[in-house]
């Protein structure tokens, strides 16, 4: 299953993966996702609730249910959610993937302010996960974390990854782009301006406007190493099976 990583130089008021998941309207052109398929404009919300049963999104910061815990967090989508999976088995289920990115314990019963924000974005990544997604978008979500969380959130990253998790990823980090996509697409101000594999773009890259922004992200410092997740001990990243 391939991970696309999507390096932006800038900002955009519409994020990709907003578009991909259809919370935000294209202008035009076609999504497909499997044996769905949405072409912008004139799609019904049927088409874009269709396709949106594809995906799972992880936000920028977080957007998890203030008055919720972390296991009910993960537990909802389930249960309400189009499948309307059994309470018992939901928790169930909940609990493996919340063990899977390293939350568990008496952790899993606290609220989102009491968690710092790399387990917020790891329960982010767990809630996304519960629905079975045939696709996982993630927008920048690294951004809005202190420099010591984002290792312990590109850990959980790299085992989806080596778990043949599908993804679709807007990221900054250019090392974890890198090292895990199959396939890189460098945007500026909402345009393509490069676009095949890591070594190709990364590595090697042929326009101008993609070798001044490596130039730039390689002159800054070095994010700090993670340190261990608060409660959770050492986090040691294992998907379940299925």
């Amino acid at each position: 299953m391939p991970c696309h990583a999507l390096p932006t130089a800038v900002y955009t008021t519409v994020p990709t993966e907003r578009c991909l998941n259809l919370l935000e309207t294209p202008d035009q052109g076609t999504l497909r996702i499997h044996d769905t398929t949405v072409t912008a404009p004139g799609f019904s919300r049927a088409q874009a609730r269709d396709l949106r049963r594809h995906t799972g999104m992880v936000f920028q910061s977080h957007n998890l249910f203030k008055n919720r815990t972390a296991l009910q967090n993960v537990t909802d989508p389930q249960t309400f959610g189009p499948k309307k999976v059994a309470g018992d088995v939901a928790e169930e289920k909940a609990r493996q993937l919340l063990a899977s990115v390293g939350i568990t314990g008496r952790t899993v019963e606290q609220y989102p302010v009491t968690l710092s924000g790399g387990q917020q974005q790891r329960v982010s990544i767990a809630r996304a996960l519960a629905v079975e997604p045939d696709v996982l978008l993630f927008d920048e979500p690294t951004s809005a974390l202190d420099p010591e969380l984002v290792g312990e959130v590109l850990q959980v990253m790299r085992a989806l990854a080596d778990a043949s998790t599908t993804m679709v990823v807007v990221t900054h980090e250019m090392a974890f782009a890198r090292d895990v996509a199959n396939r890189v697409v460098f945007m500026d101000g909402g345009y393509v301006v490069e676009e095949g594999t890591p070594q190709q773009v990364l590595l090697n890259p042929q326009q101008a406007r993609t070798q001044q922004f490596l130039s730039d992200t390689r002159s800054e410092a070095p994010h700090a190493r993670p340190k261990p997740p608060d409660g959770d001990g050492d986090l040691h990243v294992e998907l379940p099976a299925g």
